[in-house]
């Protein structure tokens, strides 16, 4: 049996531009932190080997403290590290990973076509190839097939089984394709929210170190993957271990009809509280339902009173609770104002209509008095 830890999608040096200044170097310490852990982890564990499936950095770009920090790490994991760079971090004549700066303990693939690495000591052989630019079009497996099916093989790759066949440039893998290699285990890279493991475990996408924005949502880490092998057939149990610091959610929260901030202040500390979010969490929540027709809802300010999470980011989709046969008969300006906006709100345009929405909220709230905190 051998036992292996499966990262990939780390991208080191990330800039975290959705996030400002201070909180964006905060998230790029913690993703350091969450690849030490997840090292120390496989130390602790015994892992045989680590498999690191591509973008391991963010670009081309990578940091005299980063490279330090790896170089350190993979030094003292002192088994083998195979590293396959991806569409992010290819291995153009230029890039990292054509210099000799990694332990000895490191193999990294650096051509587009398959190559491998027999590890006599574990009856294993790595298979693995690399994006050597930052579109790979062609899918490398074609035509290849595993040297010695009795050992236990491993297929280490940066590829895309999820995006369409048609236009994808992030090698268009599919199942068949591993199917004819016939890898016992085939590591992958590239999608960062992971579906199951296809095939009875032959195949599984790590998912990322860490999340970077609101489209990779939920907990993320590596897997750490056993395989055993027995008159040909291979038995493979995969477990996810959460490294990173902190998880993006997104969610919505329905609205009953908030006459002040206040109130919309405790309707989302309550869906805090009871979603059990905390300060590990950013969470972008969409704010839905009708509110008092004077109610402007202070997104900013909502979002700056909030501290019980590291980040939260509203969008305001309410409605105003507006009798429209009170306003279409008032006499006052209120059904003035309404009035002069109708033919917008009616307007099939959404844009057009969104605009008119939000003018007749501002212009009810003015003059309803202070709309304040």
């Amino acid at each position: 049996m051998i036992k292996l830890l499966h990262t990939g999608d780390i991208h080191l040096d990330c800039p975290f531009s959705g996030l400002d200044s201070r909180s964006a170097e905060i998230r790029r310490t913690e993703l350091r932190s969450a690849f030490t852990s997840m090292m120390t982890y496989a130390k602790m564990n015994r892992a045989d080997m680590i498999l690191i499936a591509g973008d391991v950095f963010d670009s081309d770009y990578v940091t005299r403290e980063t490279l330090a920090l790896l170089q350190r790490e993979f030094e003292s994991f002192e088994k083998p590290i195979f590293i396959t760079p991806g569409n992010h971090d290819c291995a153009t004549p230029t890039s990292v990973w054509v210099k000799d700066i990694f332990p000895k303990n490191v193999h990294v693939f650096t051509d587009n076509k398959v190559t491998s690495v027999d590890l006599p000591e574990l009856n294993t052989t790595v298979y693995g190839f690399a994006f050597t630019e930052p579109q790979m079009t062609h899918v490398p497996l074609v035509g290849n097939t595993v040297a010695d099916p009795a050992r236990i093989n491993l297929l280490l790759c940066h590829a895309d089984m999820v995006g369409p066949r048609s236009g994808n440039t992030n090698c268009p893998i599919t199942a068949d394709h591993l199917d004819a290699f016939g890898a016992d285990y085939t590591a992958l890279g590239h999608i960062h929210n992971p579906p199951s493991p296809g095939h009875d475990g032959r195949w599984c996408y790590c998912g990322c170190l860490e999340p970077r924005a609101f489209d990779e949502t939920g907990l993320k880490g590596a897997c750490m993957v056993e395989i055993s092998k027995k008159n040909g057939d291979s038995n493979i149990a995969i477990k996810r271990v959460r490294f990173a610091k902190r998880r993006y959610e997104r969610a919505e929260l329905l609205l009953n009809e908030p006459e002040t901030q206040a109130d919309v202040r405790t309707a989302i500390a309550d869906f805090i509280t009871e979603n059990r979010l905390g300060e590990d969490t950013l969470l972008e929540l969409k704010l839905t339902g009708f509110v008092h027709p004077s109610l402007v809802i202070d997104t900013e300010a909502i979002e700056d009173w909030c501290t019980s999470l590291f980040l939260l980011k509203l969008i305001d989709a309410t409605r105003p609770s507006i009798d429209i046969d009170v306003l279409r008969d008032d006499i006052t300006i209120r059904g003035e104002v309404y009035r002069k906006l109708k033919p917008m709100l009616d307007s099939t345009d959404p844009r057009e209509q969104e605009v008119a929405l939000r003018a007749l909220r501002y212009a009810l709230s003015a003059l309803d008095g202070d709309n304040s905190f």
